[in-house]
This record gives C-alpha cells, sequence and structure tokens, in this order.
C-alpha cells in the first residue's frame, strides 16, 4: 500500500486553510445547485495540469459532447490537458453497473493524479439504500485502487450529509453555502472533516466558517486573517499636523489605528493623504486603499495641495490599491491588505472609506470580527493605520459603533454654517494609551493639508 503524500490543494487560499491535501484519499465537495462546487473542481484540475499532474474530469450530465464541450468553454482558466470524459446521466441513474464499469476502465486507462466525478449523487437515484449503499462501497473500493486523490461533487444540503454513505467514506468533506441578506450575497465554504490535517490548522480550518468567491475566471477562498497579540510599540508616529501632534502629546503610538469621522467635504481624506505624505517624507513604506479616486485623480488632488506622489510610486514607496463600491467582498478586501502588508510592508496605511466594507456584512457580531481581526492584524505588523468613515444624518455620530469601539484613537472632524461663514471644527474623542487634549479646535484647509488654528 502506498503511503499518503501531502500535496497542495491548487486552489487559491486553501493551502492557507488546511495546509494542503493528502493523496490518496477521497474528498467529498457537498452543496446545493450555483454554489460552486464545479468551479472549484474544475479550477483545482486546471491548476494541478499546469503543475504537471495527470487529471481527469468525469461529469455525469445530460448534455452531449459538443455542448458540454461549450460549456466548459466559459470556464476561462480551463486548461486542455484537463481529460474530459462524460457520463450520461439518465444511463447513470436508472444502471449505475454499467455506470461504474465505464468509470472503472476509464479511470485504468487514464491513470490521472487526481480526479473529479461531478456530481455522484445522482448515481443510483432510484436504488432502495441497501443497494445504493453496496453500489458506492464498491465505487469507493474502486477509486482508491487508482491511488488517486478524489474529489466527488453532491448536490446536498448540509442537513442530509450525515445521512449520505459518501460522507461516512469519505477522508474530507467540503460543504459550499450561499446565502443573500438583502441586496448582499455571502459565500461560504466549511470544512466539515479532513483527514490528516496537521497543526496550525487543524485547530482552525475545522471550527471556522471562510468565505469564497467564484466565477467564469476561477474559485477562490480567503483565509481568516491570522495575527498574534503584540506588546504595544515604543515611540509615537507624526500625523503630519503640528498642533494635533501636540494635543496628543508628541503623536499618536506607533502601531496604532485612527479612526477619523465627518461629514462629506470635511477634510477626512485629506487629513489621511497628510498623514501618507509625513511618513514619505520622512523615508517610511507607506499604502493607501480607497473608494473614491483612482490613482492618477490622487495624485492630481495630492498635487494640488502641494504634494508630489508620484516620485513615492515609481520608487515603490507608495501603494495605491482602489476599489469599486459595488465590488467589495470584505474577504477578498482583507487579504489584499495583508497582502501589500507582507509585500511591501509599510509601516503607514490609509484606509479611507471603511464605511463601505461595513454595509457588506449585515450581521453585526460578523462585522465587529472582522473588524477585531483587522485592527489586530496590523497592529502585529507594527503598522500605523488612518481610517476613515462617515457620520450619518448630520448628528455628530460615527457611522460605525463598532468601529469607534475597536480603534485605538477617534477624531471628529465637523463644519457648520454660521453668520460669518462655514466654520470647522477639529475633536480628538479618544486617545487610547496617550494623553491627550480634549478640546475643540477650529480649522482651516489650505494648501499643504489641514491647519489647526
Amino acid at each position: 500500500m502506498s503511503e499518503l503524500r501531502e500535496i497542495p490543494c491548487h486552489i487559491d487560499g486553501m493551502d492557507e486553510i488546511v495546509g494542503g491535501f493528502k493523496s490518496p484519499s477521497i474528498i467529498l465537495i457537498a452543496g446545493t445547485a450555483g454554489v460552486g462546487k464545479t468551479t472549484m473542481a474544475l479550477q483545482m484540475l486546471s491548476n494541478a495540469a499546469k503543475d504537471g499532474e495527470k487529471t481527469l474530469y468525469i461529469p455525469i450530465t445530460t448534455e452531449n459532447s459538443d455542448r458540454l464541450k461549450m460549456y466548459l468553454s466559459t470556464f476561462e482558466f480551463l486548461d486542455e490537458s484537463v481529460e474530459v470524459h462524460e457520463i450520461n446521466r439518465p444511463i447513470a441513474e436508472k444502471d449505475p453497473l454499467s455506470t461504474l464499469i465505464e468509470m472503472d476502465n476509464t479511470i485504468s486507462s487514464t491513470k490521472p493524479d487526481r480526479l473529479v466525478i461531478d456530481p455522484i449523487t445522482p448515481i443510483g437515484f432510484g436504488f432502495v439504500e441497501q443497494e445504493r449503499r453496496r453500489f458506492f462501497y464498491t465505487l469507493d473500493s474502486m477509486v482508491r485502487e487508482s491511488n488517486s486523490l478524489v474529489f466527488l461533487t453532491g448536490e446536498l444540503m448540509k442537513d442530509e450529509i450525515h445521512n449520505y454513505v459518501v460522507s461516512h467514506l469519505a477522508d474530507g468533506i467540503i460543504y459550499l453555502s450561499r446565502t443573500n441578506q438583502g441586496m448582499q450575497t455571502s459565500n461560504q465554504m466549511e470544512v466539515l472533516k479532513m483527514t490528516g490535517v496537521q497543526p496550525p490548522y487543524s485547530n482552525e480550518c475545522m471550527t471556522q466558517k471562510f468565505n469564497y468567491m467564484v466565477s467564469t475566471q476561477g474559485f477562490r477562498a480567503y483565509p481568516n486573517l491570522k495575527y498574534e497579540e503584540q506588546a504595544p510599540e515604543n515611540g509615537k508616529v507624526e500625523t503630519g499636523i503640528d498642533e494635533v501632534d501636540k494635543m496628543l502629546n508628541g503623536g499618536i503610538p506607533a502601531g496604532s489605528s485612527i479612526l477619523v469621522g465627518g461629514e462629506p467635504g470635511t477634510g477626512k481624506t485629506i487629513m489621511g493623504w497628510q498623514f501618507i505624505q509625513q511618513g514619505l517624507e520622512n523615508g517610511e513604506n507607506c499604502a493607501i486603499i480607497t473608494f473614491y479616486e483612482s490613482v492618477d485623480q490622487i495624485i492630481k488632488a495630492t498635487g494640488d495641495l502641494g504634494w508630489d506622489l508620484q516620485p513615492y510610486i515609481d520608487e515603490e514607496k507608495l501603494s495605491i490599491i482602489t476599489y469599486e463600491t459595488e465590488k467589495i467582498c470584505y474577504a477578498e478586501y482583507s487579504n489584499r491588505i495583508s497582502n501589500i502588508v507582507e509585500e511591501k510592508k509599510p509601516s503607514r496605511l490609509l484606509i479611507d472609506g471603511l464605511v463601505n466594507v461595513e454595509i457588506t456584512i449585515i450581521d453585526p457580531v460578523k462585522r465587529r470580527g472582522f473588524l477585531h481581526s483587522l485592527v489586530g492584524y496590523l497592529k502585529s505588523h507594527s503598522v500605523t493605520t488612518l481610517f476613515t468613515t462617515e457620520l450619518f444624518g448630520g448628528a455628530e455620530k460615527i457611522r460605525s459603533k463598532e468601529s469607534s469601539f475597536i480603534m485605538d484613537n477617534v477624531i471628529l472632524l465637523k463644519q457648520t454654517d454660521t453668520e460669518k461663514g462655514m466654520k470647522r471644527q477639529f475633536q480628538i474623542i479618544k486617545s487610547r494609551g496617550t494623553a491627550s487634549e480634549p478640546l475643540i479646535k477650529e480649522y482651516r484647509i489650505k494648501e499643504g493639508g489641514i491647519e489647526i488654528m
């Protein structure tokens, strides 16, 4: 008998979740129609084929060969070297014995390293339970003799899995689901069973849910942010506004989080740019993540304030990521943040428009969990982060109560109409880890950014 080998999942994000798959083994990918089981399977086969593995895809389908090829052509990522052998679904339902023989012949002749049967649930549909079990025990013996890593997709609800015979034969079970809350759709993956998972993956992969994205471009799973609590950083970070640094007794504690809230036009983003500009002038690596402007718009707007960001971008001292609001996925968002932190190692980060991410997380518990993990992750990497958010209804309240509780520092920017014109006011309403002046001061926006008066 061959030994178990640890091999890559070949699905973006999955190795970080389960630490790779064991081969040979059998894994059931379960879920209802439309959640991405086939895309996940084909993405994995395609990436494995590109890495030199022999791969075989056996769809149980009602489509003829030409229509199946047309359907598979919609998966832009699919590698041509993935071998496909379709099996007629009505025959599989009525005559599983012939189907079993056909599968055995195909697997024996192909000798795949990695095999997908998609879906397995129609086979023996009309059988009584005892006959169905006998069939699947035979199938189990057959595919295990192939010495392959085998994936079986199944059209199953979560509460149906335990009663389905394949779940007891499988070495691993992955469950995919989709929920709709208002205008938002959430895809979640659960690892219900996975034999041979080693620490540290075993401590998390079967106790948490993971978001994923699925499209014709492929399947991607998003590991949850991981971090270890760190002792507070020593030293202070200049904000770029001298009077604010004085109010904070020398600046913001290094590695802390700052939330700047205000109505449109109060200068939240400008304060963020000023914070980044100060870091760049100090020779630090910095990053900006925003929903509001393109890179060119940011360069022009900051140029109007007297700052030239282009040289810092050219020298890769400054990284800028822009998002389209309608395409936000908070798991993908945190993944992009972790990528830029790991690759560029910025000491300062501006996240402009945090509320755009928060409103996509309907569940307040999940929202607070996301914010905790994001802020904790950035602290663990010694990144001093300035977040901007909105006020609501003209009231002097931060739009997200969760973020104001979680952040180390909270700054409020206000503007009011008076008989003498527009009056702008600046107030530090929270400052954790440093003394501050709880004063309300006026400010103005001019070339060079915000100036406290």
